[in-house]
């Protein structure tokens, strides 16, 4: 019995051994490729392990196949006999491998599964820290720009308060510790005489109170209470000149109470003290002036009569010389009595008196009255310097009593002197005012009684050498004709320094409506 051709089966075979070679050599490039690609994959490095399995199943199996039929063909079907264990032994191992992991993919899966999860909550934790990330800097960005404005508030409430502390017409200060000026603000380097502030920073605060008292007062109250409130006292300034502050200050503390230092407002009241007193002293002139008017033509009637009963009586024994005598001198005394009481009537006057006044040049009146008076002072050596602006405004005024005014003034001048000085007499116009200045080298006003001095009958000269009348009359004439008269000893402007003067009374006339 003849059996069929085996040939087509081991073509079939032979052919299926070569494509097994193949296809189990193309799996293992594509998963060497995947692992090289990603090195750190569970799942290719497992399909990796199982595609060398494979290609090694494929080599043992397909390799054993071919060689059997080459060896058969080739006569000599003993070498495949010799080689069959061989190549079964192989086989077996190459399978029992691939089984081996072909079992081990469930482990591999979980660990895949685990892997994946565990890239999962790393993906979302990436995701959560993105978040995080993109609100940190969106935070970053709106913390950059409130501290941009923030800054710039701060710039320009410093910039505001600077120009506050710069430009404030009040004296700011500040002291350290030790009471030396640590700032201060342009308006207290001007009011203290100085011209940079740093010629005042570090110097004692102390060196500047006119008073010693007034400095421990200020210093106890800022440190017991924390603060001192419109607090006044007059400060020295560089030049030697005082000026009258209300300070409102305060203790800046610190550990030890207030030696950390203080702060504090000083306000500069000079102008304002002055008016007060000028107010204060044109009432108490107006409160004399009709107590001395109500004097005066209290007494003029008496007066009168016990001058005309004197002229009577003088008449009448006129042959009896020494009765006549007596008689003259009741009569010069009552006329002595009647001038001051004449004077009273001219320093009460209070309505403008318009008999007498006319359009007048005060250049005029000065001239006239020094002529006058000139011979009688050079013989007491006492020198009379004019500085008369020319072409000065007219003045509305009674030129008898301006120059009886001047004339007081001159005497007063004469009589501060003594024997050998000077006398300075100014004329200009300012501020709408025709401006008389008379100034003497004489001894000078003593501060006690400056303010005294246009009082009714104050006089620092000595018996029947004065009746203490010739300022308070001057001082009625000028407030009679619209004007200021004021003194100054010692003189504050420069003019009057550099010629020695010592006093110097200034006065100021409104300029007529007409000129």
């Amino acid at each position: 019995m003849q059996s069929l051709p085996l040939y087509p089966i081991y073509s079939v075979d032979f052919v299926g051994s070569f494509l097994m070679l193949l296809l189990s050599f193309g799996a293992f490039r594509y998963s060497l490729e995947l692992k090289r690609n990603f090195p750190q994959s569970v799942l290719f490095m497992y399909l990796f392990g199982l595609s060398s399995a494979f290609v090694a199943l494929s080599i043992s199996r397909s390799i054993g196949h071919m060689l059997r039929f080459i060896f058969i063909y080739a006569g000599v079907p003993h070498w495949w006999q010799d080689l069959a264990p061989i190549s079964g032994s192989l086989n077996s191992i190459c399978f029992v491998s691939v089984a081996v992991l072909t079992f081990v993919y469930p482990s591999v899966r979980k660990i895949i599964d685990r892997v994946r999860a565990d890239a999962e909550q790393l993906k979302e934790a990436k995701e959560e820290l993105e978040a995080a990330n993109l609100k940190l800097k969106e935070l970053y960005h709106t913390l950059e720009e409130k501290v941009e404005q923030r800054t710039r508030e701060l710039l320009a409430s410093e910039q505001k308060f600077r120009r506050l502390f710069e430009n404030s017409g009040e004296v700011i200060f500040f002291c350290d510790a030790g009471g030396r000026i640590s700032d201060i603000n342009p308006s207290g380097v001007k009011l203290l005489g100085f011209s940079k502030k740093e010629e005042l920073v570090g110097r004692p605060m102390r060196d500047f109170f006119a008073d010693e008292e007034a400095w421990q007062r200020y210093v106890s109250t800022v440190c017991e209470r924390g603060f001192i409130k419109d607090f006044e006292v007059r400060l020295r300034s560089r030049d030697g000149a005082e000026k009258y502050v209300i300070i409102t200050a305060n203790a800046i503390e610190g550990e030890e109470g207030c030696k950390s230092g203080c702060e504090g407002i000083a306000k500069d009241i000079t102008n304002y003290r002055k008016m007060t007193e000028k107010l204060i002293y044109s009432e108490k002139m107006a409160s004399l002036g009709q107590l001395a008017a109500g004097v005066a033509h209290e007494i003029n009637t008496p007066l009168g009569i016990i001058l005309g009963y004197a002229q009577l009586l003088k008449k009448e024994f006129q042959d009896q010389p020494e009765v006549a005598e007596e008689l003259a001198i009741i009569e010069s005394q009552a006329e002595v009595c009647k001038k001051i009481v004449s004077d009273l009537l001219s320093f009460a006057r209070s309505s403008e008196n318009i008999r007498g006044k006319k359009f007048i040049n005060l250049n005029d009146c000065v001239v006239q009255t020094v002529d006058m008076i000139r011979h009688t002072f050079e013989m007491d050596d006492i020198d009379l310097k004019l500085h008369l602006e020319p072409d000065l405004p007219e003045i509305y005024a009674d030129e008898d009593r301006i120059r009886q005014v001047i004339l007081n003034l001159l005497n007063n001048s004469r009589d501060a002197i003594g024997k050998g000085g000077e006398i300075h007499i100014w004329t200009s116009v300012s501020c709408g005012m025709v401006v008389l200045e008379i100034g003497d080298t004489g001894c000078g006003i003593p501060p006690e009684i400056r303010d005294r001095i246009f009082d009714p009958f104050f006089t620092t000269k000595p018996p029947r050498q004065g009746t203490g009348l010739g300022l308070s009359v001057s001082y009625g004439i000028i407030e009679d004709h619209g004007g200021t008269i004021e003194v100054f000893s010692p003189p504050e402007e420069e003019k009057h320094l550099k010629f020695g003067l010592k006093t110097v009374f200034i006065i100021r006339l409104p300029i007529s409506r007409h000129a």
